[in-house]
């Protein structure tokens, strides 16, 4: 009897979790999201160092933007969902990297 109780508990609370987890939002709002992952890719593009330096400087890049791994991943992954808001994206990445650019040349 307890065991069929369970199952009755424990199956509103999984679909509720699944729910809440797949949000059309990702975690870091897009804006920062680019300055961050520029910021990344700027880094390994620069940097000769093994991959265990590399982490730590990828943890005082996400700090320096007040991003935890975990919500940088997640953001990852909700691009990846999708190849258009992919495509979007560098869209948006590739004019802020030509600003960046034109920025320096100043």
């Amino acid at each position: 009897m307890i065991r069929l109780g369970l199952k009755f508990l424990i199956f509103p609370i999984s679909t509720l979790l699944l729910l809440t987890n797949c949000s059309d939002k990702a975690p870091i709002e897009e804006e920062k999201f680019i300055q961050v992952y520029v910021d990344l890719l700027i880094l390994q593009d620069t940097t000769a160092t093994n991959d265990t330096n590399l982490t730590s400087l990828k943890g005082i890049v996400l700090s320096k933007h007040n991003v935890t791994a975990e919500d940088y991943k997640n953001t990852i992954d909700y691009y990846n969902s999708s190849p258009k808001k992919w495509e979007e994206f560098f869209n948006k990445a590739t004019a802020y990297v030509e600003k960046l650019k034109q920025e320096a040349g100043n």
